[in-house]
């Protein structure tokens, strides 16, 4: 197998997220640097999958140049998270997996299982045991816990579907940290491997500096927004999170950027991303030991 894909990555068009009580930008890359980035990792393709969108997809697709890209779509179904590939329209958010399957399938593209057993996103968990898959992401460079590609590869080992990678990438340098091998190197070929069952993944985990340096530009990306929309200036962009900055209340957005000063004063940054690091290991162990642990 010598073609490389990406099947999994995000731009700035993913809106936004949570953590506790906080909002912040889901991931800051412009399409175009996503695939500027896949190019430099050797892609051969890469499969643009924003949180419930295909714009930044299909922006990405206009640039594509030596990758090729592929317009995919993480739908947030009632069930858990559900990557939609070769899609040609959006799937509306909180629907069923099944019907959010189908209708991936209706328009002629493949559903995938994104971090299937994730304990900090939505995922399908035992629920794709059920479902018309046509694959499942056995690798996810983001989840860098140690233990949840490691309850994919164990219980999905023997599913009847593609095996799969993907980086999960929030930033430019994070694309093609992990991806899915296939024999050919067009979309086309990666498209007939899925539905043979013909692919397998490699690459490594995201690492830690990046992880550091991801929620350092998303703090980055989320002050200079702040700071825009309280000096009354016309919005920068036309993202879901930027609509949401602006049309925020004054005391939110005073709060937020005081939030993001605080977070952006060294070392507070790191020790947040090492604080971020031994909770989701923690939660995923937890996982682990319940689904898929040594004696199972």
């Amino acid at each position: 197998m010598d073609g490389k894909a990406d099947l999994h990555t995000h731009t700035k068009y993913s809106g936004m997220s949570k953590l506790r009580f906080i909002r912040f930008p889901d991931a800051v890359s412009d399409p175009v640097e996503v695939v500027r980035a896949a190019e430099k990792r050797g892609l051969d393709v890469v499969c643009v999958t924003d949180h419930d969108t295909i714009r930044g997809a299909k922006m990405a697709e206009k640039v594509a140049g030596n990758v090729e890209v592929v317009v995919g779509e993480e739908v947030s179904t009632a069930d858990g998270e559900v990557i939609g590939l070769f899609v040609n329209e959006e799937i509306p958010r909180g629907l069923s997996a099944e019907e959010t399957i189908d209708r991936i399938h209706a328009m002629g593209g493949l559903a995938i299982a994104p971090h299937p057993f994730s304990a900090h996103c939505s995922s399908l968990a035992n629920l794709l045991f059920e479902l018309k898959l046509d694959g499942v992401e056995l690798f996810n460079a983001f989840h860098r816990d140690g233990y949840t590609n490691d309850i994919a590869q164990r219980l999905c080992e023997n599913l009847a579907v593609a095996k799969t990678g993907g980086s999960d990438a929030h930033a430019p340098m994070m694309v093609g940290d992990a991806y899915t091998t296939f024999d050919g190197s067009t979309a086309e070929e990666l498209r007939k491997a899925i539905l043979q069952k013909k692919t397998w993944f490699g690459g490594e985990y995201t690492s830690f500096k990046n992880l550091v340096w991801l929620t350092t530009l998303i703090m980055l990306k989320l002050q200079s927004t702040i700071t825009l929309s309280l000096l009354g200036a016309n919005r920068p962009d036309d993202t879901r999170a930027t609509r949401e900055v602006y049309e925020a209340r004054i005391i939110s957005r005073i709060i937020s950027l005081a939030g993001t000063m605080v977070f952006l004063t060294p070392p507070i940054n790191f020790l947040a991303g090492v604080a971020a690091d031994k909770l989701h290991r923690s939660r995923s162990k937890v996982r682990w030991l319940e689904l898929a642990g040594p004696d199972r």
